[in-house]
């Protein structure tokens, strides 16, 4: 397998490059991939391309489609349109394209009819995507193409759009150019071979959030709040013009499906909501995400020496757009030309990149998907070591990596803080059990929430518990207290663990039941009172309590039923002790 790759100046020019493919190629039956990436708004230059390379060779597949920006050689190369012809050499390969209308509510469907194509042709061993779409959520179409044959490698990049008036494109000469499409390139044959990567060294950054609010691909809330605010409150983004350049180097982070996923919004209503290329769920916990250049270069290290053992004779790339806006145009070529040193790379900058990882096809925001593609067995004789050079940036890393740092810190600090302010201000200090006002809240909550469930109430008391502090002071005292909380948590956790329980107050304790009648409520309650008639304390010996229960009435108050198992406790300690009374 050959690549050959080249900048398109005009016709003459192309017609002179591909006379050296035909002299290259020879009598030989070679089959010939061409893929043409443009950064003109239009296509009417790249029908005149793909009409003269079909012209020269009437067998040949060309496919593209519009990016942010072209890669030849491994480096960003500044020219609008460029091309890459991939010659597979073994007769075994077979290369063949599908082009399918692509639309929201056909996504999925389209992506199983593609599974299923896939799965009649045993031969494919790989699939390359180029799509181009209005802006919908891709998830139900990754969703279609998870069901393909488990051993094929998924991947590719959605195309680019140029400027606002123009639509992204994608094309084949099998089908057309156009704007709600996928282009797909089945590879296989029983000498070919691919291997993917995925370079990252985007990294997490400050607090948490909470996706509280969405609708498919429409982030409408994080924790509760404007899905916006996040940017405007923590990096002053607007929501003008600029919004969608000035988040792409911040997008969101989240795992999916034990996957790292980036997310950049591409665009943002005036109420807040964010457009999302893909699905993010309510529950789901993220936060904003920056390039470290220290971790990106981390991450084309462990790409490159995945890719140098798998020998390549070629090289597919596709990078994200915000990764040029981030390096700038002198440092882009850092993260890229090392995969060049290995095999001819090319490629385009994408607005978001295909790749299937533990058998769930994900798209993704700022990563570069790299496919290395081989035909026959690895020669390792001939492996290469790629050249990884980052010295450009030693000062910057260190400058972001710090601040960086220094803000997850300090959120995690400010988090820690809060959630210790939190727990105090909902827990009884000695026992480590909710306080009152805690245990009121849950029981008027679960009534509230279930008013027509089970739930039944226990309280207990201590007795004689005056004459202990009395005699022996109330540190004495607060060891008897913890004894009999100790004891509520050992049969909270063995027969009720759905329990919440609360000191009322002194030697009070509260412990609301759900979904308990009565008569499980009098067993919970023994196993409390034997338990703690057992324990020996070293000062005092062996103390008993005192319990009422009840259950939830049908048209019980919450102060009713308070106030009903207060009664009960009331008996049980007049009339003997040591024993349960229900009501």
């Amino acid at each position: 397998m050959k690549q050959l790759q080249f900048a398109y100046v005009n016709p003459e020019h192309l017609g002179d490059v591909l006379q050296n493919i035909a002299r290259f190629r020879g009598n030989r039956q070679l089959k010939l991939l061409f893929h043409i990436y443009s950064e003109q708004p239009g296509f009417r230059q790249l029908k005149i391309v793909c009409s003269a390379i079909v012209k020269f060779f009437p067998d040949a597949l060309c496919v593209g489609c519009s990016g942010n920006g072209n890669i030849v050689d491994g480096a960003f190369s500044g020219e609008s349109v460029t091309v890459t012809c991939s010659v597979f050499e073994d007769p075994a390969t077979r290369i063949e394209v599908l082009q399918y209308v692509l639309k929201e509510e056909s996504a999925e469907p389209i992506a199983e009819d593609l599974a299923r194509e896939v799965g009649k042709r045993p031969w494919v061993s790989a699939v390359e995507m180029l799509a181009a779409t209005p802006g919908f959520s891709f998830t139900g179409f990754c969703n279609g193409l998870s069901t393909m044959r488990p051993e094929v490698q998924v991947f590719g990049g959605l195309a680019g759009q140029t400027c606002e008036e123009t639509p992204a494109y994608v094309f084949s000469n099998v089908y057309d150019f156009s704007n709600e499409s996928v282009v797909c390139v089945l590879y296989g044959g029983e000498n070919f071979h691919v291997e993917t990567v995925k370079v990252s060294g985007w990294k997490p950054l400050g607090r948490p959030f909470t996706v509280t609010k969405a609708q498919g691909n429409v982030l409408h809330e994080l924790d509760g709040k404007p899905a916006f605010e996040a940017f405007s409150k923590y990096l002053n983004i607007q929501n003008d013009y600029y919004f969608f350049q000035n988040t792409l180097e911040f997008p969101l982070f989240y795992n999916e499906d034990g996957e790292n996923l980036l997310r950049c919004p591409m665009a943002c209503s005036e109420n807040g909501a964010l457009l999302l290329a893909s699905d993010m769920g309510v529950g789901i916990i993220t936060k904003l995400a920056y390039g470290d250049p220290q971790s990106i270069m981390d991450s084309v290290r462990l790409g490159t020496t995945k890719l140098s053992k798998f020998c390549p004779d070629a090289i597919y790339m596709y990078s994200g757009m915000g990764r040029r806006m981030f390096w700038g145009e002198t440092d882009v070529n850092n993260e890229t030309v090392p995969f060049d040193t290995i095999a001819p790379a090319s490629g385009f900058y994408a607005t978001a990149q295909f790749l299937r990882t533990r058998n769930f096809v994900k798209l993704h925001n700022l990563s570069i998907v790299v496919v290395g593609m081989r035909e026959g067995e690895a020669n390792t004789s001939k492996m290469k070591t790629a050249v990884v050079n980052d010295d450009s940036r030693a000062g910057r890393v260190s400058v972001i990596t710090r601040l960086a740092n220094f803000t997850n810190v300090s959120s995690a600090e400010l988090v820690e803080m809060y959630n210790m302010m939190t727990k105090n201000s909902i827990t009884d200090a000695l026992t480590g059990l909710y306080n009152r006002g805690e245990i009121q809240r849950r029981i008027a909550e679960r009534h509230a929430e279930n008013p027509d469930a089970p739930m039944s109430l226990v309280m207990i008391d201590i007795d004689n518990f005056k004459s202990v502090n009395d005699t022996y002071g109330h540190k004495i005292g607060d060891i008897v207290i913890q004894g009999l909380s100790k004891q509520i948590q050992i049969a909270t956790y063995e027969k009720a663990p759905d329990a919440d329980a609360g000191r009322w107050g002194g030697e009070e304790f509260m412990i609301m039941l759900p979904d308990m009648g009565i008569k499980e409520a009098v067993e919970f309650a023994e196993t409390v009172r034997t338990g703690f008639a057992q324990v020996m304390f070293p000062e005092v010996g062996r103390k008993t309590i005192s319990l009422g229960a009840t259950e939830m009435r049908w048209g019980d108050s919450i102060d009713a039923i308070c106030v009903r198992v207060d009664e009960a406790l009331y008996k049980a300690k007049n009339s003997g002790k040591n024993r349960v009374v229900t009501l």
